[in-house]
């Protein structure tokens, strides 16, 4: 309908331009609902906008809460008058209020308890629970034969093994050796009276089939069929020991949290008798350093001494603080950088004919690599080649000012 007003607009006025607001989505759908309210017509619930278009809140004005308030004494008094279809939601509440209060199937939520963290301990009644005293439905029973180990190839390497996978032949040492009767005639779980005697009483033969059974039960044979999925050349066993899985871990056994130091008992430190001040300034010692408790004492210095030896043999200088040759009109070429670095850096050496520089930065560590592309950029905006520059900063490894405060290192 508004497109259609537009269009007539647009040739009756055709020197003055002009357009009808179709208003937001949440005004139009309202003046719908509106009109089919009028008209007696049933609202589909999922037309209605709740939100009004607005984002967020609900914001309601004084003159709609007071009309809401209106509204609700009405239906209180009785006196508003609702349409006809509303009678349809006013048979299902009535039909859904009614509870049958003498089912005795009916569950009590007075008698459910309360839920609490320690309900995900619980586990149902087929699981298996060891600390619950439960007893272990894996274990053989012993009146069956088994087979003793699993089968080989020629090669004596068992048939099936993958060494990512484990054991993945049907046949292992939970394969009963030997016949299986069925519960209905084995000896401890047959009921005569409800067999059908396969003999009369006293007929010669039964005594000779009791000697032909036990003759069959005594063989090491293994009842096999073959499985259409696993294919014809595989052999699955029929009768097996049931694999109950293993039970759950829920979490880990508890153990001392000094189970895996070498530290002696009276070498170890109380923290318990420390102030937390002094309790975390040890912690953060033992920590950063490489001689930590969990280690026998010199273990770890002696390791990186031994890393060392050899370059501490040659005499490198790359990864020390010592310092090397440094060619004096090359440093007198570089002052201006030297000025602009300021006492941030020491030079150390000049290496590789001139083109590698070699400094002592006392800066921040997070700030190292990039101080090092900096000052390669004012070396060579002194003229003179620069393939690298190096800050050395010995055994220095973080920031203090940034970890605690705390400028203790420790041996390394």
């Amino acid at each position: 309908m508004n497109i259609r007003i537009i269009i007539v607009a647009y040739y009756c006025f055709p020197v003055q331009s002009f357009f009808v607001t179709q208003g937001n989505t949440a005004t139009r759908m309202k003046t719908e609902l509106f009109a089919q309210k009028k008209k007696g017509i049933k609202a589909e619930m999922e037309d209605f906008d709740v939100s009004g278009g607005r984002p967020g809140t609900i914001i309601e004005s004084e003159e709609e809460l007071a009309r809401k308030d209106e509204i609700f004494k009405e239906l209180t008094d009785g006196t508003r008058e609702m349409p006809e279809w509303t009678s349809e939601y006013e048979d299902i509440i009535i039909g859904a209020g009614q509870y049958d209060i003498d089912d005795p199937d009916a569950i009590d939520a007075t008698t459910l308890g309360v839920w609490n963290v320690h309900d995900l301990k619980a586990k149902f009644d087929y699981e298996l629970d060891p600390e619950e005293g439960d007893p272990d439905p894996n274990e053989l029973d012993p009146s069956f034969r088994y087979v003793e180990e699993n089968p080989v190839d020629e090669d004596g390497v068992e048939i099936g093994y993958d060494p990512m996978r484990g054991s993945s032949h049907p046949i292992d040492e939970r394969t009963i050796v030997g016949t299986s009767d069925s519960y209905m005639i084995a000896d401890d779980t047959r009921d005569d009276s409800l067999l059908t005697p396969i003999f009369h009483p006293g007929d010669v033969e039964e005594p000779l089939n009791k000697e032909i059974e036990k003759f069959r039960k005594s063989l090491d044979i293994i009842e096999t069929y073959t499985d259409p999925f696993l294919g014809p050349d595989v052999e699955v066993p029929r009768n097996v020991a049931k694999w109950h899985g293993l039970p759950q871990r829920l979490s880990y056994p508890e153990k001392d949290f000094t189970n895996n130091r070498f530290t002696k008992e009276e070498d170890m430190t109380d923290f318990d008798a420390l102030s937390p001040y002094v309790a975390r300034k040890t912690a953060v010692q033992y920590a950063r350093a490489k001689n930590a408790e969990w280690l026998p004492e010199g273990v770890s210095a002696e390791y990186h001494a031994k890393q060392r030896a050899p370059y501490e043999k040659v005499g490198t200088l790359m990864g020390t603080l010592r310092e090397g040759e440094k060619d004096p009109a090359i440093v007198d070429l570089i002052q201006p950088a030297l000025k602009v670095l300021g006492s941030i850096v020491d030079l150390l050496s000049i290496e590789a004919d001139g083109k590698i520089f070699r400094f002592y930065y006392h800066g921040l560590i997070k700030n190292k690599y990039g101080m090092s592309c900096w000052a390669q950029t004012l070396i060579r905006d002194c003229g003179i080649e620069c393939d690298n520059v190096v800050f050395e900063t010995g055994f220095r490894k973080r920031d203090p000012q940034y970890d605690g405060g705390d400028p203790w290192y420790g041996p390394y």
